[in-house]
């Protein structure tokens, strides 16, 4: 690798773009002129608002329905009212009220309180939706607040009572946090999702144009025939978009200290005691520095399989878009930065700004969070080098195939794109449909849900696309020593998951209704134990296993043994709709696909699934019945210290089973064999 030719590549494509108007606009005038824009332009412009609408002149309706001297009081109080106009009677006032022609209608009544006391119900009616009009009804409360504490009083002087009575406790607020950490407790909150997502805006923009745009323009093969290797090639854009990127987050950087320093100034408080730590933004800037080379390399490799800038920007909206959300994590209240936040990228991000915003934060977390996203960087930049070496990837010009497939040809439904889409279309049917029917009764929806989102699509698929469904699904005799076997290894298996959920609550913990919800699936209380068997535990392992290991596992199946198992198993987690159980619902899925491919046969994984979940529906009913099991339970939890033995029982049993079925449709678990 020569580094003198990654300086001239990075030093032509800097140069490039800065001569690029949309490059500029982005990376530079942006981050100048957003923060003064929103901090001080739109801050000055809503104190002038709210004083304006303090000032303008409401308009009420009073209905005295008592007429007496007190009652009048309350009216001549509300009349003296400054910026209040009594409007005239009229019948019609809820249409007034609902028009805006009045801001608020007061209706005063009399009663008695359960001790006989004269009280006065006075009702206001107005439009919350309407700001004059929530103003009116915040002014008139409290001015009848004081109305009510001069009667309260007189009451009292009457029966010889001081009113100091009533004040029983006396409340003091007295907030510890000095300015300086309140200030960053506000900033903390909103200022992270700007400042990511202008961050991913300025890299967007350059990633688009380094290798999609030269693909559009024709430039880019002049590049590949020039003395410099594909890596140094790669190299050498990546350190462009990274210094775009950090060229934007120091002018946003700059330009949110300059604005805030600004509003403090402007409000009157001493800026000298309120003192904006540059520490902390250059604590920020070291961790940013990880984050903006991570997104660099993955918006580089979408620019790589790209075509043209405008297919580009369509893959790079729902990064930018998951971004905008991770980023929000910030300002929502009870999320703290805890090892399993800190692991995720873009949130952990977003949290720790906040933390250090606040001067409240963990050295030993943010080097998790940095840590953490540089090995992710390394993951991300070497799959940007692998694509930009590929050139059936760099040199893609030919439109995918269509997915009209029906009566032309059939092997398209096994085709990846065919795949990925069907599983969409079932992902959102299980969000939408199926998630309906199992709120409404959990049992009953479950079983609604595998037979009608899970098991018929993909038997209507094989079915319309006319293919031999007893041969794609491998519904083929195994060894009956096979079914022993997994048997044997259904219970490590489901203790190994079950450390492994723990481990996930551990650092990722699960709320007590979550945990409840959970119980409730497994609970045989209020039904037999025969149908929750059949219901959590036959049908999803006929159901699921017939649409992953059956049919979805096909697409892939081309790509290699390993690589067809990792994938069906991860969107096999994916569609479980459950962030805690992903990891080990996923890990379950690689197990039944190796016992797929192992045996050429569907029925191993389905008594495999049968058996995990049957078990954890002994497991939580029956435990306390059986000793053994007891043992192993601590207070209801799978104890840790069962992962070690169960980890080496699994492991000579699958020893075992993989012995025992040689004859594979891959040659030494890589190349596959159509049979």
């Amino acid at each position: 690798m020569n580094f003198k030719k990654i300086f001239i590549i990075y030093k032509k494509e800097l140069l490039d773009l800065m001569r690029d108007k949309r490059t500029v606009i982005t990376a530079i005038v942006i981050p100048i002129v957003l923060y003064p824009l929103l901090m001080i332009g739109f801050t000055s412009l809503m104190i002038r608002q709210e004083s304006k609408l303090e000032k303008q002149l409401v308009d009420v309706y009073i209905q005295d329905n008592i007429s007496d001297e007190n009652s009048q009081r309350i009216s001549q109080a509300l009349v003296e009212m400054e910026n209040l106009r009594i409007k005239a009677e009229n019948e019609y006032y809820e249409n007034m009220l609902e028009d805006n022609f009045i801001q608020a209608f007061i209706e005063i009544n009399d009663s008695l309180s359960t001790s006989g006391y004269h009280v006065f119900k006075v009702t206001i009616s107005y439009n919350e939706t309407n700001e004059k009009s929530k103003m009116a009804f915040e002014r008139i409360r409290q001015k009848l607040y004081e109305v009510e504490k001069d009667f309260v009083t007189e009451r009292l002087s009457a029966i010889q009572i001081n009113e100091d009575i009533l004040n029983a406790v006396d409340i003091e607020e007295n907030n510890v946090a000095p300015p300086e950490q309140m200030l960053g407790f506000l900033l903390g909150k909103i200022l992270p999702y700007f400042l990511i997502v202008l961050t991913l805006s300025a890299g967007a923009v350059v990633a688009s144009d380094l290798v999609a745009g030269e693909k559009e323009r024709g430039t880019l093969e002049t590049i590949l025939v020039s003395a410099a290797k594909r890596i140094e090639l790669v190299i050498g854009k990546y350190l462009t978009i990274i210094t775009i990127s950090l060229i934007t987050v120091l002018l946003n950087l700059f330009s949110m200290y300059l604005s805030f320093s600004y509003i403090i100034s402007q409000s009157g408080v001493d800026i000298a005691e309120i003192q904006l730590p540059i520490s902390n933004f250059v604590l920020i800037l070291i961790a940013m520095i990880p984050l903006l080379t991570l997104l660099s390399a993955i918006l580089l490799s979408i620019s790589t399989y790209a075509r043209s800038i405008k297919e580009a920007q369509s893959y790079q909206m729902p990064i930018i878009i998951g971004g905008m959300m991770l980023a929000m994590i910030s300002i929502f209240p009870a999320f703290e930065l805890t090892y399993g936040f800190a692991l995720i990228p873009i949130v952990n991000f977003s949290l720790l700004f906040r933390d250090i915003m606040m001067g409240d934060f963990e050295l030993s977390k943010f080097f998790v969070v940095v840590g953490s996203t540089i090995v992710l960087d390394i993951i991300a930049i070497s799959v940007s080098i692998k694509l930009f070496k590929n050139e059936s990837v760099l040199f893609r010009t030919v439109e995918e195939k269509s997915l009209k497939f029906w009566g032309k040809e059939k092997k398209n439904v096994f085709s990846v794109q065919f795949v990925i889409l069907f599983f969409i279309i079932i992902l959102m049917a299980l969000f939408y449909l199926g998630g309906t029917w199992q709120a409404k009764d959990l049992m009953n929806g479950l079983f609604k849900t595998q037979i009608f989102i899970i098991l018929l699509p993909t038997i209507l698929v094989l079915r319309i696309s006319r293919s031999d469904i007893k041969k794609t699904l491998r519904m083929n005799y195994t060894k009956p020593i096979n079914y022993l076997i997994i048997v044997l290894m259904s219970i490590p298996v489901l203790l190994l998951a079950a450390v492994m959920g723990k481990l996930i609550n551990y650092i990722y913990p699960v709320s007590e209704s979550y945990l409840e919800g959970m119980k409730n699936l497994i609970s045989v209380e209020d039904k037999s134990v025969w149908f929750s068997l059949f219901v959590v535990a036959l049908v999803p392992g006929i159901c699921e296993e017939t649409m992953f290991r059956g049919y979805i596992i096909n697409a892939f199946k081309k790509r290699g043994f390993w690589v067809s198992i990792i994938i069906t198993a991860v969107l096999f987690g994916i569609l479980h709709l459950d962030p805690f159980r992903m990891i080990p619902v996923t890990l379950l899925g690689i197990y039944m696909g190796y016992l797929l491919l192992k045996t050429n046969s569907i029925f191993p994984p389905m008594i495999a699934h049968f058996l995990n979940n049957g078990l954890a529906i002994i497991l939580g009913n029956y435990s306390d019945k059986i000793p053994l099991l007891n043992k192993i339970l601590e207070e209801d939890d799978i104890s840790i210290w069962m992962a070690l033995p169960s980890l080496v029982i699994l492991f000579l049993l699958l020893k075992l089973f993989t012995k025992m079925n040689t004859n594979s449709i891959f040659v030494n678990n890589k190349k596959y064999i159509d049979s």
